[in-house]
């Protein structure tokens, strides 16, 4: 790796290097965005769960049924919502992954893994994928619980 990155390579040897480390810092960043997330949602779920589940007390005692109702509704879809964004961010959370990378060839020469290169790449993709619908999940989530707030202290 270091002659490769010392200019004693092929191009293209160099732009796999430089692309094997895009993804990896990728797939930190994700790691990074899905840690915060899963934080987020924690706080949600915890607050929604004590408000619809384990709360005995219905926050929209004399109110009028269709605001109760909308509020039950609300709360519970929020909850749903934000336990599904947590499903979608599990997978992302773990950034460690085996494979290869450079392989020394005959002659001493180095070759780069471009299979291990691909599946980087897909992994990136997948994990992408699963965040951005932990994403929407959690801010669907998150507003609902605003919406709650503001119902039951309306009301």
């Amino acid at each position: 790796m270091p002659r490769i990155e010392a200019g004693q390579a092929s191009p293209e040897d160099k732009a796999r290097l430089i692309a094997w480390d895009r993804l990896y810092s990728l797939l930190g960043t994700l790691d990074s965005k899905t840690s915060v997330l899963l934080r987020f949602n924690a706080i949600v779920v915890a607050a929604l769960a004590y408000v619809t589940v384990v709360r005995s007390d219905d926050p929209f005692v004399g109110a009028n049924p269709t605001i109760a109702l909308i509020g039950v509704w609300v709360g519970r879809v929020s909850l749903v919502l934000a336990v599904a964004s947590c499903g979608f961010a599990f997978p992302v959370i773990n950034v460690e992954w085996s494979g290869g990378r450079i392989t020394q060839v005959a002659g001493g020469a180095l070759a780069f893994d471009d299979a291990a290169l691909n599946q980087v790449g897909a992994l990136v993709a997948r994990r992408t994928w699963l965040y951005s619908w932990a994403w929407r999940l959690a801010v669907a989530g998150g507003v609902g619980f605003a919406l709650l707030v503001a119902l039951a202290t309306i009301h």
